[in-house]
């Protein structure tokens, strides 16, 4: 079978997956806010969010993030670090962002999205970022939550 991979954005598939997003957090957290399409909660010291975007004609991608530090001095230590311990964890990875922030992400394909799937998604980021952001302001400086 030959998979086709079209550009474009199939905007009724990027609905229906954010509407199955809410539902599904709504069993997995007692509380979450929406700002500007991206939901986030509260998790120990982090906070969590939830983001729905488009990818292909015939995809979309459910991206759970959350920010460790911002500002951080991305020294080749830290990043040497990060990218050491990102060869240890099966899901996810530590990246960085603009304005020197590091987060823990982790994206998964939505047209096909089951709650299994997506509470793997969350609560591997919840718990690694809570785990270890501050490890990397210890270890990189910058400053905590970013909300």
């Amino acid at each position: 079978m030959k998979v086709r991979i079209v550009s474009g954005v199939n905007e009724d598939l990027l609905k229906e997956v954010r509407e199955k997003v809410k539902t599904y957090l709504k069993e997995v957290v007692d509380d979450f806010v929406e700002v500007d399409g991206i939901l986030s909660f509260t998790y120990g010291s982090v906070t969590v969010n939830v983001e729905v975007v488009p990818w292909h004609r015939d995809d979309v991608l459910v991206k759970v993030f959350s920010y460790l530090a911002e500002n951080a001095q991305l020294s080749d230590d830290l990043m040497r670090t990060l990218l050491e311990m990102n060869a240890r964890f099966p899901l996810g990875a530590f990246a960085v962002s603009m304005g020197d922030s590091v987060m823990y992400r982790y994206s998964i394909a939505g047209a096909n999205l089951d709650l299994n799937e997506f509470v793997a998604a969350v609560y591997t980021v919840a718990t690694v970022a809570d785990s270890y952001d501050e490890f990397v302001r210890e270890y990189g400086g910058g400053s905590g939550r970013i909300d």
